[in-house]
């Protein structure tokens, strides 16, 4: 097996850019999250193992306040729940006084579900069908009008409820071209060149519009706030003009989500001062009094997350492979979009002899890995079967984007909050996957 060393830091272990005080420490060359044991939850919860911690999330939601806070301004958070969607999470969130982007019917009946009254809850989808309409209307929430044909089916409908009108700037910004809203190939939001015709029509609808909404992308970091800045002048430009065709002031603009957070050594933290301050500025320097609406969701939940999972095999084959008890049907991401999550290994998180190797996953599909791809291999301490890995940032994407693929159940779920570990989701069984299928004959 190919062999490389590290030097190593004076505490005997490697140094990690990754540590977090209180969140993920390395004790005694051990993986510790929120002061627990990663291997002993791995024991306890079995795994595959999501592992949350609580209080990690209620950090970085307070860190978006006061970033806003000190530019004196106090947003709608709107916590973009399709990047995790467990209730535990968003009674959390509730309690920190947060609000809800939905994209789906049932987002908003969960959300719902865990408590957030349905007036701070907007639902953003695209290609929303009349069923969901007639739901919609149902449970009154407000509507962002993404498309002329759903805003036509809205009236037939007779649609009374209150709504806004999501718009494409024309430019968009994402870690991913998969994850980027807004732009030229893009299925969401109204052009730049008919938004004014959607305010007009709308206001003949007779529906009552109090907003304007963008997206232009997930994930992004420092040289994407000024790709998302100038998209905020243009937003608050066509909500000036907006007002005018409606005849009376708005209620809130919604800029979107879109802020990410560090998966690599080498990527920086994101600048949210420099985007709460952009964001305040720009809305003071257009006098513009309408409320601030912002839609984080992966800054809030991503690094508050890691995946556990055992090592069942070490072998080389044409190349080292590091095997384990899971693969992209439990953290897609990698697999979908080439991501960097960093791999530790719990019990031996410095060790001085290390290996590269494919970390592979169970399923059978050649692209089953959690390294970038499967030519690209992980420098990790040489670890023994049995042993537990813990993949980072696997907060956002990641149990929402799970499947049942190859037949195989999805994994439980914890959450550390104030000491105590609690069982959020549990693990899927052989019935849960056949619960709603039935025999023919």
């Amino acid at each position: 097996m190919r062999k490389r060393f590290l030097k190593e830091s004076l505490s005997g272990v490697s140094e990690v850019w990754w540590e977090i005080p209180g969140h993920l420490d390395v004790r005694n060359n051990r993986l510790y999250i929120a002061n627990t044991d990663a291997e002993k939850l791995a024991q306890e919860h079995g795994t595959p193992l999501y592992v949350y911690n609580g209080d990690r999330i209620v950090e970085n939601f307070s860190r978006i306040k006061e970033a806003f806070a000190a530019s004196g301004a106090k947003p709608r958070i709107h916590f973009a729940m399709k990047a995790n969607s467990h209730l535990a999470v968003l009674q959390l969130l509730l309690k920190q006084g947060a609000w809800i982007d939905a994209v789906s019917v049932d987002e908003v009946k969960i959300a719902l579900k865990a408590g957030f009254p349905r007036e701070r809850i907007l639902f953003t989808g695209t290609s929303v069908s009349n069923s969901e309409l007639k739901q919609l209307a149902e449970l009154s929430v407000k509507i962002n009008i993404d498309s002329f044909s759903q805003m036509e089916r809205m009236k037939q409908l007779s649609f009374k409820g209150e709504a806004s009108i999501r718009w494409n700037p024309g430019e968009g910004a994402g870690h991913h071209e998969h994850t980027i809203t807004a732009g030229k190939f893009i299925k969401f939001g109204i052009p730049e060149h008919r938004i004014e015709e959607a305010f007009r029509k709308a206001k003949a609808f007779g529906f009552k519009v109090g907003g304007l909404h963008q997206h232009i992308g997930s994930g992004w970091l420092g040289k994407d706030v000024e790709v998302f800045l100038e998209t905020v002048d243009k937003t608050i430009a066509v909500a000036e003009k907006a007002q005018e065709i409606l005849g009376k002031k708005f209620e809130f603009i919604d800029f979107g989500g879109g802020p990410g957070i560090p998966y690599s050594k080498d990527q920086k933290q994101f600048p949210l001062e420099k985007y709460a301050k952009g964001i305040v500025g720009k809305m003071e320097q257009h006098g513009m009094r309408a409320e601030i609406a912002i839609e984080p969701g992966r800054y809030i939940v991503g690094d508050a997350g890691v995946f556990l999972t055992e090592v069942n095999t070490v072998e080389e084959k044409n190349i080292p492979v590091i095997g384990t008890n899971s693969g992209f049907n439990h953290l897609v991401r990698p697999a979908f979009y080439g991501s960097h999550h960093e791999i530790i290994v719990c019990g031996n998180v410095g060790g001085r002899e290390k290996g590269e190797f494919m970390v592979a996953g169970n399923l059978c599909e050649t692209s089953d890995v959690f390294n970038e791809t499967k030519q690209e291999l992980r420098e990790l301490p040489i670890p023994k079967e049995g042993d537990i890995l813990a993949i980072l940032n696997a907060g956002a994407y990641g149990y929402v984007m799970a499947s049942n693929y190859n037949s195989r159940p999805k994994p439980a779920c914890v959450m550390l909050l104030n000491g105590k570990a609690h069982l959020v989701s549990k693990r899927e069984t052989l019935e849960d996957l056949v619960r709603l299928e039935s025999e023919v004959g």
